[in-house]
């Protein structure tokens, strides 16, 4: 049988960065591996894909709600007729898995009941779930459905904060157990050999198209100077909750990620394009911030 593998987690969380830590340990199996994003394009497939694996990409919308839900079924009856061990789920940082077990006891008969649901594993973002988790009925459901927890982040926090966190992830999971990690670096292969039994069933999941955030890709046709896009990124961060993507500079390419206000750039050696994907609460106000800035300081050359 294929064991599913769920990692769900807010959005910079550190769920791709897991997912490669999960491809290097499990080298030696035969894995898929679907990629979900709410935006129109997949840059977290781009950061994980590697030869041999078997892949497929699920963008604009997530996997657990009712505007991409049947795609993601097509998806799981094509991966349980492949010749694979596991099978490696990353959902949109905005995801509700509290239907996982329902999608997969409701394809039973399709997939001649080639799936066991190994279990959920939720990374938690050490420096914004406390200031998110009350507002997003997701983050709370990603615990409360979770089978294991990284903490993760923990080079970012102090211990008073470590311990809130811990106080309230047992509130909402008294059975989960939490790993406490900087950049999920965690023994992945041991996690996922103790991860817990759920100690609730599947639930309706909270993601609905009305609760779908706004995604907007913004993209240049030449390469843009460096200290401009930064400028640019840091204006419209604040209202965001994620910034992620490929930007060609004048000093080369770079790999963008952000959460909130907290954007990090990375050299990256592939050949990509700026494609620069902005997650927003605030639709017409993050359409309207991207437009101004984009004159004001990069003379117009990034649009939508």
């Amino acid at each position: 049988m294929i064991q599913i593998v769920l990692l769900s987690g807010f959005l910079g969380a550190g769920k791709t960065t897991l997912m490669q830590r999960l491809l290097s340990s499990y080298e030696d199996h035969k894995i898929g591996v679907i990629i979900n994003e709410f935006g129109e394009i997949n840059i977290d497939a781009r950061l994980v894909s590697r030869d041999g694996i078997e892949m497929a990409e699920l963008s604009n919308g997530s996997i657990f709600c009712a505007c991409i839900k049947d795609k993601f079924v097509d998806g799981l009856v094509a991966m349980s007729k492949k010749d694979i061990e596991y099978l490696f789920i990353e959902a949109s940082g905005l995801a509700d898995p509290s239907n996982m077990e329902d999608i997969v006891a409701g394809i039973r008969r399709d997939t001649n009941d080639n799936y066991i649901l190994k279990g959920n594993i939720c990374v938690v973002d050490g420096v914004s779930f406390l200031d998110l988790v009350e507002m997003l009925p997701a983050l709370s459901r990603q615990v409360r459905h979770a089978n294991g927890v990284i903490l993760n982040k923990m080079d970012l926090i102090d211990d008073e904060t470590f311990s809130e966190i811990c106080e309230k992830i047992e509130e909402i999971n008294p059975a989960v157990k939490v790993y406490a990690a900087s950049h999920c670096d965690v023994d992945i292969k041991k996690l996922v050999d103790e991860l817990a039994p759920a100690i609730v069933g599947s639930e309706d999941t909270t993601n609905t198209y009305e609760s779908r955030p706004n995604t907007f890709i913004v993209h240049a046709d030449e390469p843009v100077e460096r200290e401009k896009l930064e400028q640019f990124l840091e204006a419209i961060a604040g209202d965001s909750y994620r910034i992620k993507g490929f930007a060609v500079t004048t000093e080369g390419t770079l790999e963008v990620s952000g959460v909130s206000t907290h954007i990090i750039y990375t050299p990256w050696e592939g050949d990509e394009k700026t494609e620069i994907v902005v997650i927003s609460a605030v639709g017409i106000r993050m359409l309207s911030l991207i437009t101004k800035y984009s004159g004001e300081i990069m003379e117009g050359r990034l649009y939508i």
